[in-house]
């Protein structure tokens, strides 16, 4: 049988030395034929628990250990992360056995005098975990609580004020149910509750979204005819209220600007009830058997997938289009609850650059609609230079433009990703 927490181990190790993401460790690790059920939610847990939590974990250890974080090897650092981790967030793993876990797996991946060292650091911290201490300061402290790096931390604080900064961080840190999207050209949704229930799966509807269904419990598509039969899309409750905004009707002419993985073009064309025309545009090739492939899946028929770099200005599609959605690349700070390699990943300086791509997908977007048309310029961040500076200097810019509507979305408020959405109209 798999040792479950050196899948782990070893999922971390390929993160720190080649480069991978955990959900794409999380799915290799998941695919072990051999691993019971109880096991893979451990692994879940533990996996993305650490990655969560890894400056956290780190300022921990680094208050224990003998030995500066740069010089441990990359398997003793995630050992002791998983350590750490098991011995401060797990309450349901006796503390005695995460060290001896740990040490075994030290003795295994690295030289035998590391198994004494990684037996004092976690043993230490266990029997000091009540006094542990934190820095002084404010802003640092959430940093290294809710583990979000600091420069991060600080621009959520002056947008957003201390105590939403701590909501937005409090959620980030938190599981959130997996909820998908109901094909309404092939089903209902009190129809595929009762499905899902044959295969096991137990989902509710949303209480707001009568598209959405939230499901109890895991889910894996890979292994449900609903999903394979295209009866379903998992989809962020968020993401679905993008497309509600863009409010597509049946026959119109829509562009989605940047449209792989389709998600929201495929929602867009079971709203129009598969009748009109969606262009979907993106600016990779190989990316563009990802909407053909969930097209077919879900039997629909109007959607054109385009090869397209949403910065280059199309003059053939010059008023061309009753709705365009721009769902811009972002920072994608909103969606770190789910994606916390963002967090490691994503520096201060690659916000400008942003902007300046959002800035242009924007302008080049709203000369695609039509009077009397509808734009819909959406992120999944919350961060106000990327979403209110942009529409606003959009608005000012173009006045032909007016503002129908605009909103942020919290993880903590609304359960979904924190995502931002402008609904805004071409005058005739």
């Amino acid at each position: 049988m798999a040792n479950t927490r050196e899948l782990v181990l070893k999922a971390l190790h390929r993160m720190a030395t080649e480069g991978s993401y955990s959900n794409q460790e999380l799915k290799r690790v998941l695919a072990e034929d051999d691993l019971p059920e109880i096991d893979r939610g451990f692994a879940t847990e533990l996996l993305l628990g650490v990655v969560k939590n890894q400056l956290f974990l780190d300022y921990v250890i680094a208050q224990f250990s003998s030995v500066k974080l740069k010089k441990l090897s990359p398997w003793i650092h995630g050992i002791l992360r998983m350590g750490v981790y098991q011995i401060l967030k797990m309450e349901r793993v006796p503390d005695s056995a995460a060290c001896n876990e740990m040490v075994k797996l030290a003795g295994k991946y690295s030289r035998g005098a590391s198994r004494g060292f990684v037996n004092g650091v976690l043993r230490n911290i266990s029997r000091q975990k009540e006094s542990l201490s934190y820095p002084k300061d404010k802003t640092e402290a959430l940093s290294i609580e809710y583990s979000c790096p600091l420069w991060l931390t600080q621009k959520l604080i002056l947008q957003y004020g201390e105590e939403t900064c701590e909501k937005i961080l409090e959620a980030s840190l938190c599981p959130h149910p997996a909820t998908l999207r109901v094909n309404s050209l092939k089903t209902t949704a009190d129809a595929l509750i009762t499905r899902l229930e044959s295969e096991g799966i137990t989902a509710f509807k949303h209480a707001e979204n009568p598209y959405c269904l939230v499901v109890d419990g895991a889910l894996n598509v890979y292994s449900s005819p609903a999903y394979q039969e295209g009866f379903y899309t998992l989809q962020n409750i968020s993401s679905m209220q993008a497309v509600l905004s863009l409010a597509p009707q049946k026959g119109e002419r829509i562009l989605d600007l940047c449209a792989a993985p389709a998600g929201k073009t495929t929602f867009a064309a079971e709203l129009m009830e598969n009748t009109g025309e969606i262009i979907a545009c993106d600016l990779y090739e190989h990316k563009i058997p990802l909407i053909e492939k969930a097209t077919q899946r879900l039997g629909i028929g109007i959607v054109r997938p385009t090869v397209h770099d949403g910065t280059q200005r199309n003059p053939l599609w010059e008023n061309a289009f009753d709705r365009v959605l721009a769902d811009v690349p972002c920072s994608g700070i909103g969606v770190i609850h789910k994606k916390p390699d963002i967090k490691w990943n994503r520096k201060e300086e690659d916000i400008a650059t942003l902007c300046e791509i959002q800035k242009t997908l924007l302008s080049n977007a709203g000369s695609y609609v039509k009077p009397g048309g509808v734009l819909v310029y959406s992120t999944c961040t919350i961060l106000q230079e990327e979403n209110e500076a942009q529409v606003a200097a959009f608005l000012q810019a173009s006045p032909e433009f007016e503002l129908l509507e605009e909103k942020t979305l919290f993880t903590h408020e609304s359960g979904g990703s924190g995502f931002y959405i402008a609904k805004l109209g071409k005058r005739k």
